[in-house]
């Protein structure tokens, strides 16, 4: 017959035993959830995100924003000050991180309306189009001051937005392409 006290030890050790499964099975949960969490870090912070803004310079208050990938295109479209004639310019933000200009679709080429030598020029339902520019934009972002005497359009994808409007005009504003980082992706999942 077994002694209380050796009666103790068998129970004491298998407790002991029985808590050491229970930590065994506690370690392979947190090494399959740290494995989850690596495996989501890696993906997002291995593929780069990049958002199309529109920006408030005076403050930096973002006014509008988008997702885009490399070679989509985006528009503007407003009516010169001085020939009061439309123009689209079409951009393209390409696979190097560049904003491109692409095109330029004028009704004239009088005093300060866009041309340079460049490109191909054909007609098409009356504008002069200016295509194949290829021409990277100075310090990568569209810089304006929209106002509200004329209508001022700004396209991408199936997005119309008007600029002769609040909250954009009479400020300048910069369009440009913002990197999006791995933190901001991830606080962006629970917005």
């Amino acid at each position: 017959m077994m002694s209380s006290n050796s009666l103790d030890r068998a129970t004491n050790r298998k407790a002991l035993l029985s808590s050491n499964a229970f930590l065994k099975k506690i370690k392979w949960l947190i090494l399959i959830i740290l494995l989850f969490i690596i495996f989501l870090a890696v993906i997002l912070f291995s593929q780069s995100t990049y958002l199309l803004q529109i920006e408030k310079v005076e403050n930096s208050e973002i006014l509008w924003e988008a997702e885009i990938e490399e070679n989509e295109w985006f528009a503007h479209e407003y009516i010169h000050s001085v020939e009061k004639s439309p123009v689209i310019e079409k951009f393209k933000y390409d696979s190097s991180g560049k904003i491109l200009t692409m095109e330029s679709w004028t009704k004239s080429f009088g005093a300060g309306m866009p041309y340079e030598r460049k490109g191909t020029v054909e007609m098409v339902d009356g504008y002069f189009v200016i295509k194949d520019l290829n021409k990277p934009i100075h310090d990568n972002k569209l810089l304006m001051q929209p106002s509200d005497l004329f209508p001022h359009k700004f396209y991408f994808k199936d997005q119309e937005i008007t600029l002769s409007e609040e909250p954009f005009i009479k400020n300048v504003i910069e369009i440009k392409v913002s990197e999006l980082t791995g933190f901001e992706r991830i606080t962006n999942l629970f917005n």
